[in-house]
């Protein structure tokens, strides 16, 4: 029976293309899987199921010690990677059953690049890169293009990069530039819908908005509207349905607000300032309206977790709105498809450190048939199709304008918003296991076409 290993030095559970590389590989006949990664989230509940069913064994590497948090970045940095390359060799040389492949996310590059690749070495493994993005350009972001750690791991990729058997890689773009740059020859594999994502029901709608109203009624900054209509709301009703009699199915509220769903992980390629200054715009505009129009109330829900969140909380704490309410959440996996599919419209602000990759959160919300406002650079094309699927921008005047004029007349005459859900919906006739199974599954049988 083959065995396959999965390699993500990163929090498993916030890798979601690894997981559902996984999860491919566990419905394909014959494989035995080890998913090897840091702790931190929960892995998706069917790998646990195939964890508990023992075709799949996740193996966590140890915590880097507490101390290096105590030394200057670029210390901590060295530091932190020889502990990683010291546990990593152990776990992938000698500890884990021998694989027949190996599967690498890249990023990070250090030091998996050279460990893996000895680890393949030393089984006669076969060893794929799986490329989302360059680790070098993400360094870029808070170390500058020039600093001597940023050449130095540019020149690492670059010597490791040809070293697999074989490559995926995010986009065409990647490619090209993995071609031309490093030669290195990748499989495109574009991140698809997976079944678990859909529209979500009224019903599903009505029950989860009821089991997060304490999180929706806590006010989040001055003049918060939101938590004053559900202090003075009854317990049947939600910001969007309502169930008018006991026992009766809910439906939607006449006069809801916009649900708008962004999700962050806080980080230096997406700044949230962006949509702050779009939706004080925004809230501007709907409180000067000339006669005969209209313009929705906005409930903007931003999930997911990391350092940069204190900085624009605080900033959010201090701004007031009349006609937009924002909710910083962090959900649970179902929660989270369930927001999804309850919402509207998604906001996209991923600003591509190479320029290269393509965020699978816009896909996320493709297959739970809503639209998109994204942040424009090259790539991002391959992924949203400006006036079919979603929209783009490039400063918070043209979001603002996007929101103004995709919300106009909302929610009976919003024909634009109307059009583009058509169009993302479409988007989850391909799904994940189709082309998983075209794309993926050959190269790491050594079948490539």
């Amino acid at each position: 029976m083959p065995r396959a290993w999965v390699v993500v030095l990163g929090d498993v559970g916030r890798s979601p293309r690894m997981q559902y590389h996984t999860l491919s590989l566990c419905k394909t006949p014959g494989y035995t899987i080890d998913l090897i990664g840091q702790r931190g989230s929960p892995i998706l509940n069917d790998l646990q199921a195939h964890v508990k069913h023992g075709r799949l064994r996740v193996t966590y590497l140890p915590e880097p010690p507490a101390a290096l948090a105590r030394c200057p970045r670029a210390l901590r940095l060295v530091l932190k990677a020889l502990h990683q390359l010291l546990t990593l060799a152990w776990l992938t040389l000698f500890s884990l059953p021998r694989p027949d492949v190996i599967l690498l996310q890249l990023p990070p590059a250090i030091p998996t690049m050279a460990v893996l690749r000895a680890a393949a070495l030393r089984h006669g493994a076969r060893l794929v890169f799986d490329w989302h993005n360059y680790a070098y350009t993400l360094m870029g972001l808070s170390m500058g293009p020039r600093h001597l750690l940023v050449r130095l791991a540019r020149r690492y990729e670059r010597r490791w990069a040809p070293t697999a058997h074989a490559h995926l890689c995010v986009s065409r773009a990647m490619a090209v530039d993995l071609s031309r740059a490093w030669r290195v020859s990748a499989a495109v594999f574009h991140d698809r819908p997976t079944p678990a994502l859909r529209p979500a029901k009224i019903e599903e709608t009505h029950a989860l908005l009821q089991r997060l109203r304490p999180d929706l009624a806590r006010p989040q900054h001055p003049g918060d509207w939101l938590a004053a209509e559900l202090a003075g709301t009854a317990s049947s009703a939600t910001p969007l349905t309502v169930r008018t009699a006991p026992g009766q199915a809910p439906a939607r509220r006449g006069g809801r607000p916009a649900l708008v769903l962004s999700s962050t992980s806080w980080t230096a390629d997406e700044d949230f300032g962006l949509l702050l200054r779009a939706a004080e715009l925004y809230d501007a505009r709907a409180r000067d309206l000339r006669k005969g129009e209209s313009l929705p109330r906005i409930v903007f829900v931003v999930t997911g977790r990391g350092a940069g969140r204190a900085a624009y909380e605080a900033r959010l704490h201090a701004t007031a709105f009349s006609h937009v309410a924002f909710r910083l959440l962090w959900l649970s996996t179902p929660d989270y498809r369930l927001m999804l599919g309850s919402a509207d419209l998604g906001i996209c602000l991923h600003a591509s450190s190479s320029g290269l990759d393509l965020p699978m959160k816009v896909v996320d919300m493709f297959g739970s048939g809503v639209p998109v406002c994204a942040l424009q650079y090259p790539t991002i094309t391959e992924l949203v199709q400006p006036g079919v699927n979603g929209v783009l921008f490039a400063t918070a005047e043209a979001l603002a304008a996007q929101l103004l004029s995709l919300l106009a007349g909302w929610p009976e005459r919003a024909g634009q918003l109307v059009e583009l859900r058509r169009g993302a919906e479409a988007e989850r006739a391909r799904g994940w296991d189709e082309e998983w199974g075209r794309c993926v599954l050959p190269v790491l049988q050594g079948a490539e076409t």
